[in-house]
């Protein structure tokens, strides 16, 4: 999503490491698979791979769990020299380190009152990644809004809940549910979605 939306863009990515992220990034932009990728980095023959990635206008944070001043720093630090970045993804929001927020449903809650204020401040797009309650994991399923883990639906603007859809054979898509949006249409059930094409051994997504 951070790639297609070529915006710049910062990406916490506290739930992936940096190997992982690459193989995803190569493999969206170049139109290869990720085995692929992962062979070209084994055989040292990354070059045309280089090329493209360096195009990317993505600042990564690979802190596994970052505080909630270390992410505002590393903000405020790129916006000094390139402004605020037009996306801030946070990846995943129960990653971060925010004691100070509490425990439990009224800290992811705090939590994200403090993204959404700062989302504000910057004027930005803050996405922040999160999981759903046991029962709806597999991702086989609409997930409704009640299926977010925490139930921390009060705060953001708008939530997105994925799911997939088709098989192997006839090839998969990907669903899109908004269970909320504050200025439009929602359907908290997840049962009203978009379909999009996804091939997920390029991590591409169309349509």
């Amino acid at each position: 999503m951070a790639i297609k939306a070529a915006v710049p863009a910062f990406y916490f990515s506290a739930d992936s490491d940096a190997y992982t992220q690459y193989v995803r990034s190569a493999a969206n932009v170049s139109g290869w698979t990720t085995q692929q990728v992962e062979w070209a980095i084994e055989q040292e023959q990354t070059a045309t791979l280089e090329a493209v990635v360096a195009a990317i206008d993505i600042r990564w944070s690979f802190d596994a769990s970052p505080s909630l001043d270390e992410i505002e720093q590393s903000l405020i630090a790129y916006a000094m020299i390139y402004g605020w970045p037009a996306l801030v993804v946070i990846d995943n929001v129960t990653n971060v380190d925010a004691p100070e927020m509490g425990e439990g449903h009224a800290g992811l809650d705090e939590l994200c009152a403090f993204f959404h204020d700062l989302a504000r401040r910057m004027e930005s797009a803050i996405i922040l990644l999160h999981h759903v309650t046991g029962v709806y994991n597999d991702g086989m399923n609409p997930i409704p809004l009640s299926g977010i883990k925490g139930q921390v639906g009060r705060v953001p603007e708008v939530i997105l809940t994925l799911h997939r859809g088709g098989t192997e054979h006839e090839g998969y898509d990907l669903r899109v549910s908004n269970v909320k949006n504050r200025g439009g249409k929602a359907d908290a059930s997840g049962f009203t979605f978009a379909r999009l094409n996804w091939q997920p051994e390029r991590m591409q997504i169309s349509g």
